[in-house]
């Protein structure tokens, strides 16, 4: 038992924690835990399954050795899982969406479980690529089967990790359609990223294995360690959060306002800006606006995209960004996180890069300016 084989098991108690925290989340949340304690579960499989290798202790179930059969094929379809849970509240997880669970099934339940001898001693303690060192040897089919999907399954990963960036990526145009600000999108970020880290960690991995002489059993701990910070992050911060809705609404996609109405409801909607301000509510949505307007979402969204080219997000953030420079210009020695605060931003970031991005310079250069002028 060394000191590497006491951090694995440090990593591997944590991730236990993390399940005890991710089944005691509230009911709103437990779609989203599921998904997030199977990813744990398995991570912290990955861990034990590693450590058991480390001992030289063999596991007498056959599919305890899971990422010599493929297991990481489980991986890719969790995260979609997740993702999809978080940014569409109407996914369901269905027999259509099962069909993602496929290759995992076949490959590392369903053949296993029927040729429990098929692999040799030496690919489970040293792993499937074993059967390409130049030690003598004899090769089954079935090894050089499992050798290639053990490249394969992390190919498969990385395709659903680029798919949860696409999804990242809708949810975005989404939630700028009916949010005036967006919180948590960096965390959703960061998840998928650092699935991204784990995934390069073994590419840096193998490559040092095949490709020079400076492999040790030590260096098992470049995609190791990953893999427990990953668990550390999902425990920290994603079980918590608490993600924007979005609703697909269908009821007024077919129904276009005259432009006479247009017009009025377009100068409804500036004195409304300009006299009472709703831009100043930082949880102010499209709903809420539209309420004011006495316009449906769909048109008064219809109204924002034709007529300022501008999502509702975009919409709202160039008033605050209007009403931050007149109180930079009014009160140059103001706190400027509070003239965020003040002006309808909820955090320093999303004024900052509002600002640069309406007025092409931050908040700071604008108010040195401004005194200097």
């Amino acid at each position: 038992m060394d000191v590497w084989s006491i951090l694995i098991i440090v990593l591997i108690v944590q991730g236990v924690f993390n399940l005890s925290v991710l089944f005691s989340s509230s009911k709103t949340n437990r779609a989203k835990s599921i998904y997030l304690s199977l990813i744990s579960l398995v991570l912290i499989w990955y861990l034990a399954e590693f450590l058991s290798i480390r001992q030289t202790e063999k596991v007498p179930v056959n599919l305890f050795y899971g990422t010599r059969y493929g297991s990481w094929l489980l991986l890719g379809p969790l995260t979609y899982f997740f993702f999809k849970s978080v940014t569409d509240i109407q996914w369901k997880f269905t027999w259509k969406t099962s069909l993602h669970l496929l290759p995992f099934l076949v490959f590392a339940i369903l053949i296993p479980s029927f040729s429990h001898e098929s692999l040799s001693d030496r690919q489970i303690h040293y792993g499937m690529l074993a059967v390409f060192d130049h030690r003598p040897k004899t090769v089954t089919p079935f090894e050089y089967l499992y050798s290639t999907i053990f490249y394969i399954q992390f190919l498969h990963l990385t395709l659903y990790l680029l798919l949860n960036l696409q999804v990242i990526r809708y949810y975005t145009s989404r939630l700028k359609k009916e949010y005036s600000n967006i919180k948590n999108l960096t965390w959703l970020k960061l998840f998928n990223t650092l699935f991204l880290v784990v995934l390069a960690s073994v590419t840096v991995y193998l490559y040092i294995l095949f490709q020079s002489d400076l492999y040790s059993r030590t260096l098992d701990h470049i995609y190791v360690v990953p893999i427990g910070v990953f668990i550390y992050t999902i425990s920290y911060k994603l079980v918590r959060q608490e993600w924007l809705p979005i609703y697909e609404s269908k009821r007024y996609q077919s129904s276009n306002l005259k432009e006479d109405e247009k017009l009025a409801y377009l100068q409804s909607l500036k004195e409304l800006m300009k006299n009472e301000k709703p831009h100043l509510n930082n949880e102010l949505r499209l709903k809420e606006l539209a309420d004011l307007m006495q316009l449906t979402p769909h048109h008064l969204s219809q109204l924002i995209n034709e007529r300022f080219h501008f999502s509702f997000f975009d919409f709202i953030n160039k008033y605050r960004v209007e009403e931050a420079e007149e109180t930079i210009k009014k009160f140059p020695k103001k706190n400027l996180l509070q003239v965020a605060f003040d002006s309808g931003f909820n955090n320093k970031t999303s004024f900052v890069n509002a600002f640069k991005k309406f007025k092409k310079i931050t908040p700071s250069e604008y108010r040195k300016q401004s005194v200097n002028s």
